[in-house]
């Protein structure tokens, strides 16, 4: 279904609807925010009088993806975040001035309503959004010994008091669009408070025979869920093992796709092999990040941060040939760091260029 949001934008959805926050819900929120709240950072000078000049050139690469967590909470988990959120707005639309805005943008963590209008800012007209709910199944997802100890003060029992926070921007048509939220119980911790899931979108890129496949997701967090590690490793290996099963139904294995998230794998052993286990585009999947390092392709004032990205190894992009088009990325930088002062989320915004042949 093809629709017009807010400000004009083009929403593509598949499956419409959406769970209203309960009670319970609500109190979960308050307890998460008592446990994780910290200082309001205030939003430093420099967003908003960006020095451009430490931006690269206008970018003639055939393609270009961005992928960013935001960090956008909801009050009462978050406070301070507005001012965070349209900085992050005002520098794509800044960066679209200059005209090296990437051409599709990935988000996750854009819960709130003030975080959906970013595309409307940086001037994005083709959006998709992740799934609204949990969805259902006849038995729990990781098991009944697993489900048993879930804990209703770690926000594990009832359906996800948030959605997915999953967004795509594109500057190019969405031809369709599939979101595939998790089932209750397929989470761990404080995570389960947000509609864990996966949204593809297929974007007419010009210049390409074949509508791209570009999949967003959030994988489960580790130690902010609050509770055992292991527990948390089940959730994401388990998520994991799905987000393969689920790419190669709906993309398959030959069709060109782009694949940008926070997967939260990190170094953790079990988090590893799994990724490894299931490779989400598949074995010849390409880290574009690692790739443009490797080639000296990005500029040295974000190299030391683009390795660290590697090294968290939560944050990525990666992409994967078709059988009539090939993505060869060819440089990468970081519009929005997390290594300065008053970072605008506790994560890495990184951009990778592609040159495309069809």
């Amino acid at each position: 279904m093809r629709k017009e949001g807010p400000h004009g934008v083009l929403q593509v959805t598949v499956d419409p609807g959406g769970a209203a926050m309960s009670f319970r819900a609500i109190l979960q929120l308050i307890l998460i925010a008592a446990m994780t709240m910290g200082p309001v950072a205030p939003v430093p000078s420099e967003y908003a009088r960006p020095n451009t000049s430490q931006w690269p050139r206008r970018d003639d690469a055939s393609l270009s993806v961005m992928n960013y967590n935001i960090k956008s909470l909801p009050w009462p988990i978050a406070r301070g975040r507005a001012e965070a959120i349209d900085a992050i707005g005002k520098q794509l639309s800044l960066m679209r001035e200059r005209g090296i805005q990437p051409h599709i943008v990935l988000l996750q963590e854009a819960f709130t309503d003030h975080a959906k209008a970013i595309a409307h800012a940086a001037g994005y007209r083709f959006v998709a959004t992740g799934p609204a709910s949990p969805s259902e199944s006849a038995a729990p997802p990781l098991g009944f010994s697993y489900a048993s100890a879930a804990r209703w003060d770690r926000g594990e029992i009832g359906a996800g008091a948030l959605d997915s926070g999953l967004m795509i921007l594109s500057d190019y048509p969405i031809v369709r669009s599939r979101k595939i939220a998790f089932p209750a119980g397929a989470c761990a911790g404080f995570d389960c408070l947000a509609s864990k899931g996966i949204l593809i979108a297929w974007i007419a890129v010009p210049g390409v025979s074949e509508p791209m496949a570009i999949v967003d997701t959030h994988l489960n967090a580790r130690r902010a869920t609050h509770v055992s590690e292991s527990r948390a490793d089940a959730a994401n290996v388990w998520q994991l093992s799905r987000l393969h099963e689920i790419v190669m139904r709906e993309v398959g294995s030959n069709a060109p796709a782009i694949f940008g998230g926070d997967t939260n794998v990190g170094q953790a052993h079990a988090r590893k092999s799994a990724f490894a286990r299931y490779p989400v585009l598949g074995p010849n999947a390409k880290n574009g990040l690692k790739i443009a390092l490797a080639d000296d392709a990005v500029p040295p004032r974000f190299e030391a941060e683009a390795r660290s990205v590697l090294q968290r190894n939560k944050d990525m992009i990666l992409s994967r040939n078709g059988e009539r088009v090939s993505l060869r990325p060819v440089r990468a930088w970081i519009p929005f760091p997390l290594e300065t002062a008053s970072p605008l989320s506790d994560h890495t915004g990184i951009l990778i260029a592609y040159s495309l042949r069809s």
